[in-house]
């Protein structure tokens, strides 16, 4: 009997070191296997892609301007009377960043948007810092009075917003002679804005009144449009300003 039990004994431990023997050759091999590194799916890769945004094409110079209404800036002493034709000579063209409203209502932060800040010539890419909407207006990265820029919805566009809502105007390039067409009428009311605006018809009145030097509101992109047809001045508009 007490050698039986011997035998028993030894059969046990045997059994028990095989066991832990099977036990750390199978963690052993556990450790030993590299978890699958994470893969990156479209929809994560897309996530990181970020949008660049474009204005939209604005006022292209040509010699003479096509038919449209641009804003313009130009002296009095730049308003000539000629022998066949009268003329504005070198006047300032301007127009303003427009964007599509699908783009700027997708707009985030970490995008960029392209625009003539504070009036430069050239555009500035803005990355998008912060963005905030309330109803038509957009304000990113604290707009004009922190270095960013404010939009307002007009149409279907965005366009650029400053002090009492006009646009942040950018200089195109200088007409070198706009003609005036013999019936040019000129609408002025700069004087008053609760009065009805002044109207000169005729290319002379028009030069004269253009011309005169004692005219104190100027003749600017803010206050000045001039509407263009069949390669001659048909209209001239300045407004009040505040």
């Amino acid at each position: 009997m007490r050698w039986n039990h011997k035998i028993g004994t030894l059969a046990v431990l045997l059994a028990l070191g095989i066991t832990m023997a099977g036990c750390g050759a199978s963690s052993s091999t556990a450790g030993s296997t590299a978890a699958p590194a994470p893969s990156t799916t479209s929809s994560e890769a897309q996530e990181t892609q970020k949008t660049e945004v474009q204005p939209m094409q604005g006022v292209l110079l040509s010699d003479p301007l096509s038919d449209g209404t641009y804003h313009i800036s130009f002296e009095s002493d730049k308003v000539w009377v000629g022998e066949r034709k009268n003329t504005i000579n070198d006047a300032v063209v301007y127009d303003y960043d427009r964007y599509t409203a699908p783009e700027i209502e997708a707009l985030s932060e970490g995008d960029t948007i392209a625009t003539h800040l504070n009036g430069t010539e050239e555009t500035t890419a803005l990355t998008v810092e912060s963005i905030e909407r309330e109803n038509n207006y957009v304000t990113i990265n604290g707009g004009i009075e922190e270095g960013g820029i404010d939009l307002c919805k007009e149409d279907d566009y965005y366009r650029t917003l400053t002090w009492d809502d006009f646009p942040v105007y950018y200089e195109v390039g200088v007409a070198k002679q706009l003609v005036m067409a013999d019936d040019i009428e000129l609408s002025d009311g700069a004087a008053d804005f609760e009065a009805d605006p002044v109207i000169v018809k005729g290319d002379r009145a028009v030069c004269d009144a253009m011309s005169n030097e004692e005219d104190g509101y100027g003749w600017n992109a803010g206050n000045t449009t001039v509407t263009i047809q069949n390669g001659e001045m048909t209209h001239v508009d300045r407004i009040w300003v505040p």
